[in-house]
């Protein structure tokens, strides 16, 4: 089988199997609280997403591989099966990094026609701990992705405020390329793994796509996650001390 494969800025895209056209792919880097890579993994896991590309650079990203049942397997890749592909990174991300990707993720969305880009992370919220149930916040780069979010009533239109990271980049980029983009930023703790937060993406993530996606085993895992992530959590701390994390959703200076 021909394998695709797209170098774009100084990452490259390697399709090992057919990805197709999926109309959504969902983006769980490491960020706020590594909601977004938790919950994009649980995805992967509940609809049974089969590995189908890899993503690298050997000048941006640190020389890792990752070993897993006996294969080596890239530190970003992307997973697929019909109308849904999910990105995962594996490693923390720097801003030196985490800039250039978010621009060829948006790339790559473009050239395979991906209809839509669905950006999952968290946002710092100070009252996290008081919260039962974390809220969920929304950003858009087009009309058409607003409309995804039609079908959310608990989550909030971000009206006014920063959006620090690399999702600001996938959001920015996005508008100056016509990719329609989603961002889902869910409350939580900074750099305290949050599987909680994610337990509400992912919800919201099943109301988009119209395919249930179970939460349970999420929530009873959620200590054993805690646990598991807590050195990535440790390696992004520093990156997202220098983003200016803190800043998140809080509204700009303007008079």
């Amino acid at each position: 089988m021909e394998v695709y494969e797209e170098e774009i800025g100084d990452f490259f895209f390697r399709e090992h199997s057919r990805l197709g056209r999926p109309k959504f792919m969902i983006v769980g880097l490491p960020d706020v609280g590594l909601v977004g890579k938790i919950a994009t993994e649980h995805i992967v896991r509940s609809l049974k997403l089969s590995y189908k590309a890899e993503v690298d650079s050997y000048s941006l990203l640190p020389p890792v591989a990752v070993a897993r049942g006996g294969e080596v397997l890239a530190p970003i890749r992307i997973y697929g099966s019909g109308d849904v592909a999910a990105l995962i990174a594996d490693i923390a991300l720097s801003p030196r990094s985490a800039v250039p990707l978010s621009l060829a993720i948006v790339e790559y969305a473009r050239i395979r026609g991906i209809e839509y880009l669905l950006g999952l992370t968290g946002a710092v919220n100070f009252e996290r701990a008081e919260m039962t149930k974390p809220g969920v916040h929304w950003v858009a780069s087009s009309e058409e992705a607003s409309r995804l979010a039609s079908g959310l009533p608990e989550a909030r239109r971000v009206e006014e405020g920063y959006i620090v990271g690399p999702y600001a980049i996938l959001l920015k980029e996005s508008v100056r390329r016509r990719v329609h983009s989603l961002v889902l930023l869910a409350d939580s703790f900074l750099d305290i793994p949050d599987p909680e937060a994610a337990v509400v993406l992912v919800s919201a993530v099943s109301q988009i796509i119209g395919v249930e996606i179970p939460v349970d085993r999420l929530l009873e895992e959620g200590e054993l996650i805690k646990i598991r992530l807590k050195e990535l959590m440790k390696d992004q701390k520093s990156a997202l001390a220098r983003m200016g994390k803190g800043y998140e959703l809080h509204a700009p200076l303007s008079y």
